[in-house]
């Protein structure tokens, strides 16, 4: 580890998340939310692959380079968001595609691809949004019915840039931190 690396604790970061998804989210008022206030994620972005730190895996596991071209875009929808990833910008169809219902309702990978960014089979995958507050959201992945990554998604306040850590379930203290500039 060399000074500078962005390393959180396992148990701290489940405690706040928790904390925090209890105190803002109870039952019916996190459903009222859901898809509302999103719209500082809405837009295309690209990755700044000088500012971003892969290493989810830890290590002594080469986590593969993203592309220069790297691109999410964030559509609003009725129930949210759509996130399409292109791991290459252009392509003729997004990498993959993910609904976002930040309801905390546990969703199927509805899609032929692996809505996992690691591969797998989409049939055993799923995952569960929940909404922090206007800038802010978590994911939590599982495959088979067990948490594998942890995800959360931040826009800072200006709404230019947006930062999105994942840690894995095998690897809690390390983390991919990937980090995306809004683009026109």
């Amino acid at each position: 580890m060399t000074p500078g690396d962005f390393v959180v604790n396992k148990k701290t970061f489940f405690a706040a998340a928790v904390a925090a998804i209890a105190l803002c989210f109870g039952g019916s008022a996190l459903a009222q939310t859901a898809g509302a206030g999103l719209q500082p994620f809405a837009g295309k972005w690209k990755i700044n692959l000088a500012k971003s730190r892969m290493g989810v895996n830890g290590p002594n596991v080469v986590t593969p380079p993203r592309s220069a071209t790297f691109t999410w875009i964030f559509t609003p929808r009725d129930y949210g968001l759509q996130m399409d990833v292109y791991t290459e910008y252009p392509l003729p169809a997004p990498t993959r595609t993910l609904m976002i219902k930040p309801d905390g309702k546990i969703q199927p990978c509805q899609t032929v691809q692996p809505c996992l960014p690691s591969g797998g089979n989409p049939r055993e995958q799923s995952y569960a949004y929940h909404k922090m507050d206007d800038h802010m959201i978590s994911r939590l992945f599982y495959v088979k019915g067990q948490i594998t990554e942890y995800d959360t998604y931040a826009v800072s306040e200006d709404g230019k840039t947006l930062v999105i850590t994942a840690w894995h379930a095998p690897t809690p203290d390390w983390q991919n931190m990937q980090v995306f500039e809004k683009q026109p």
